[in-house]
């Protein structure tokens, strides 16, 4: 009797271990989530401070003409009626 019992908590000891190192509750794939979390939540932090200076260039181009027509000239190339632009090449 002392043998069987001795078996089974052998085979209990290995399935439990299996269980930890296996399977969806074991302990690896916790580790692969938290790390996955972790670059999440990183991306989520950097696309929040994206974000914010969006927001800011916003409220700069709404609230300030001058900056405006900076944006429009430095980004999109407008120009005054009374300007031409010159393309000097390399």
């Amino acid at each position: 009797m002392g043998s069987v019992l001795r078996l089974l908590l052998i085979f209990g000891m290995v399935v439990l271990g299996v269980g930890i190192v296996r399977g969806r509750s074991s302990l690896t794939h916790k580790y692969r989530l938290e790390r996955s979390a972790a670059v999440l939540r990183q991306q989520l932090d950097q696309l929040d401070a994206e974000n914010r200076a969006l927001a800011d260039e916003i409220n700069k181009i709404k609230n300030s003409r001058s900056y405006a027509r900076k944006v429009l000239r430095d980004r999109y190339h407008l120009t005054e009626h009374d300007e031409n632009i010159v393309f000097f090449a390399d």
